[in-house]
């Protein structure tokens, strides 16, 4: 201990001689075996990165399917993005098939049913099979508008521009044998009772026609509605009084629009006169009645049958 307090300097020298001897030689010993283990390296095979044998099968057979050709087509978006009509409402909001009658009165569903082009404006305006009758048309007349063969009736074409209307002043009230009693509106007047050929008192009507009907209120009861013809005898102006019901006056006067190859004809018929319409010009119609929001008319073939002729739009 003695010497080296005195030799101090000298340990020190000699420590970092012995600690560089030491690393000398550990640089020696690793560099004489860095040949070996670096050829072992090379000596060693590249590793393979091979698919797991289960999920080969499943994307061999997508990678194909990649490389076929598309089987469909899709008009609009594709890819991620799948396509949904949109449109947008009369309050300028979007609206879907789903919340939305695009084309009223029609609905969505009957115009994607028949696969016409709902997107258009004018679809029910469009004539889909070339019969002359308008997708509208097809649908008021509950037919197929693809179908060339599938036609409405022709009086779907006809609506009510106008009316004027005014009241028959008399009544047909009963019968007792082959008298019929006929009062006024105006009860000032009396009931009068008349055989069939006689003419109503204070009027130019006469008495040409009686039949006998009865038919079935709601409530299942039976109710007569035998009909009363009346005749004016200047004009040969008809008007039918229904037992106990009040009649529209054979002046009161319909006006028409019928639409038929494109081309409007407007016409006025009275009450209880008969009207034809094109094509089919040798059916007769005849008007019944007349009221502000539809008018009542018959083909005289089917009497029994009555069409209701709406408002034109």
């Amino acid at each position: 201990m003695d010497w080296l307090r005195t030799n101090y300097d000298r340990a020190a020298v000699l420590a970092a001689a012995l600690f560089l001897v030491l690393c000398a030689l550990f640089i020696f010993l690793s560099a004489s075996g860095f040949s070996e283990r670096f050829s072992s390296l090379q000596n060693v095979p590249p590793p393979r990165h091979q698919i797991p044998a289960g999920k080969a099968p499943e994307i061999v057979a997508a990678m194909e399917k990649l490389k076929a050709p598309t089987q469909w087509s899709v008009s609009g978006r594709s890819g991620l993005f799948v396509p949904e009509k949109h449109f947008i409402g009369a309050d300028g909001q979007p609206a879907t098939l789903q919340n939305t009658l695009l084309h009223p009165p029609v609905p969505n569903e009957w115009l994607e049913e028949f696969g016409l082009p709902i997107t258009d404006a004018d679809v029910l305006l469009q004539d889909a099979d070339g019969d002359g009758f308008t997708n509208l048309d097809e649908w008021e007349g509950h037919t197929n508008p693809v179908e060339k063969k599938s036609l409405p009736p022709y009086t779907v074409k006809l609506k009510l521009r106008s009316f004027a209307q005014e009241a028959f002043p008399l009544i047909f009230s009963s019968s007792v044998s082959d008298a019929y009693a006929i009062n006024n509106v105006d009860p000032t007047r009396p009931t009068q009772f008349l055989h069939i050929g006689e003419i109503v008192a204070g009027t130019k009507y006469k008495l040409t026609g009686y039949t006998e009907k009865f038919d079935t209120d709601k409530y299942g009861t039976t109710i007569d509605v035998s009909e009363l013809t009346l005749e004016q005898v200047d004009t040969r102006d008809q008007v039918t009084l229904v037992k106990e019901k009040r009649a529209t006056s054979p002046e009161s006067v319909a006006n028409f629009v019928y639409t038929w190859s494109g081309v409007e004809e407007n016409f006025s018929v009275k009450k209880d006169q008969e009207f034809s319409l094109k094509p089919l010009e040798e059916i007769k119609y005849k008007l019944l009645d007349v009221q502000p929001d539809k008018a009542i008319i018959i083909d005289t073939q089917k009497p029994n049958d009555r069409i209701e002729i709406g408002p034109k739009r």
